[in-house]
């Protein structure tokens, strides 16, 4: 029972009738003292989590450690290196090496010095935190996406040393940094760990995994040095999340055993690996995309282990994922039931005649009956792809039926080109329980340039047209615009690439 209560029964007098049991909260009832000591001996997710017993809980996780029970360091861009340390090490030197839940420490390039740096993660391990973020700006190695020029290769950046933080330390992100990591090193309490723009090589990747048995997230953005992810002799038993966003040099994944992966998100150029057959078993949410338009198909086998993938309720595929996919089930029968998903989600550089056929490809190869969802992410583009290539593409026939359970469909740039267009129609004419059709048109800059607005170059005639277009659901209704809340958006719309 919430709150470690216990019931009491009441007796109403005269009649002798019972009245509502009442629920007694004795836990809640033990004074502010006790109630802190017993967070102070729970993780820190799990004290957060004691914030649903009552009102009385709520909130209470962040008072367990002396004031600040978090300690959050931002230095601005402008201040001189030694007026920022002298303000960093104050704040520190004030509040003490006592036990709290979070150091954050963000500064930009010639702040901070290599034993400042070191300073400040004795003091997050002196103090046992259990949530670590490190984040260098102006001189982090994300190449040509505003790495600075001398430290591309990683060198003069100040460098963390892998274990970092406390024995009790469960969270940690680090961006912008060098990381090296020691050999036989063993973080047990270590969940979850997030590299961004971080210089480290496959060895010490390789030594940071079987450092942490209890690893459950593991999440890899532009970390250009890293060539091969090979995890085969260290295993990731734990391992239920897994990120990769290009990380350009990474031209192999081997995870061959990954029996609690659930989610899988890869996006850069389409590289060799096992991890879907690893994780054929398991997987449920999967992200594939190239990073953007290619010419050509590089030898890869990661797209087409997709039509393994029986227990996948959520996909999100690039157009060139697609063009994998259709390629490989042309030339051979592969039989492809994904009987489990329940949304779909294309991504599509072109709308040409080819990437209609790889859409009806797909959907014709891949058996999808509990489909709910679709999304459509159109290219940006005002040119229509379909002038430029009708005669060399033929036009492929649209899947005769499998969108019976099809509830929500959802196409974002939407411009009314005519393989658009032909797409609207396949879903109304096929969709029988459509409940709804969004049909968005792309974002515009704004004039003063403060943020994306929604515009509206769908001509009158269009919409009309689209009004009256053949339905197989009476019920479906039709939307020209963006809906109010996140309820009407795909599970993987955080994109990594720029359309």
């Amino acid at each position: 029972m919430a709150g470690g209560g216990e019931k009491r029964r009441r007796v109403g007098g005269g009649g002798g009738h019972e009245e509502e049991e009442e629920v007694v909260d004795r836990i809640s009832e033990l004074p502010d003292a006790l109630r802190l000591q017993i967070l102070s001996l729970l993780p820190l997710k799990s004290a957060i989590r004691t914030g649903a017993l009552s009102s009385r809980w709520r909130g209470l996780w962040e008072q367990r450690w002396p004031e600040p029970s978090s300690l959050r360091i931002r230095l601005p861009p402008g201040a001189a290196g030694a007026a920022a340390r002298v303000e960093q090490f104050g704040v520190i030197d004030r509040r003490g090496r006592r036990r709290m839940d979070c150091f954050a420490l963000a500064f930009h390039g010639g702040q901070l010095t290599q034993p400042d740096l070191r300073r400040c993660l004795d003091y997050a391990a002196a103090c046992e935190v259990e949530d670590l973020h490190l984040r260098l700006d102006g001189a982090a190695g994300r190449g040509s996406r505003g790495g600075g020029g001398g430290a591309t290769r990683g060198r003069g950046m100040l460098t963390a040393h892998f274990p970092v933080g406390s024995r009790l330390l469960a969270r940690l992100s680090v961006r912008g940094l060098n990381l090296t990591a020691a050999a036989n090193a063993m973080v047990a309490t270590l969940e979850v760990i997030h590299l961004h723009s971080v210089f480290l090589t496959d060895a010490a990747l390789r030594r940071v995994a079987a450092a942490c048995p209890r690893l459950r997230e593991l999440d890899l953005r532009y970390c250009r040095r890293l060539r091969r992810v090979d995890f085969s002799a260290v295993g990731v038993p734990n391992l239920r999340s897994f990120t990769i966003v290009d990380c350009s040099r990474t031209t192999e994944l081997r995870v061959p055993v990954a029996p609690r992966l659930r989610s899988f998100r890869f996006s850069g150029a389409f590289l060799s690996s096992n991890i879907l057959s690893g994780a054929s078993g398991s997987l449920e949410h999967l992200y594939l995309c190239s990073g953007g338009p290619e010419t050509g198909l590089p030898p890869t086998n990661l797209p087409t282990s997709v039509s393994r993938l029986s227990n996948l309720s959520v996909l999100t595929l690039c157009s060139i994922a697609l063009q994998y996919i259709s390629a490989s089930t042309a030339k051979t029968v592969v039989e492809c039931n994904l009987h489990s998903l329940r949304e779909l989600h294309f991504l599509m550089f072109g709308m040409a005649n080819s990437n209609l056929a790889d859409i009806y490809s797909f959907l014709k190869t891949c058996s999808c009956p509990q489909l709910e969802r679709l999304f459509v992410q159109l290219p940006t583009n005002i040119h229509d792809s379909f002038t430029e290539n009708f005669l060399a593409v033929a036009e492929e026939e649209p899947p005769k039926g499998g969108l019976e359970n099809l509830c929500l469909a959802k196409m974002t740039n939407f411009k009314g080109h005519r393989n658009e267009m032909q797409l609207v129609e396949f879903l109304l004419r096929k969709s029988s329980c459509l409940k709804k059709l969004i049909l968005t048109a792309p974002m515009e800059d704004h004039p003063q340039g403060l943020r994306k607005i929604q515009s509206d170059v769908l001509p009158s005639f269009l919409k009309t047209e689209i009004l009256h277009l053949e339905r197989a659901s009476a019920n479906s209704q039709i939307s020209f615009s963006e809906p109010d809340g996140p309820q009407i958006q795909p599970l993987h719309s955080e994109v990594f690439v720029r359309f």
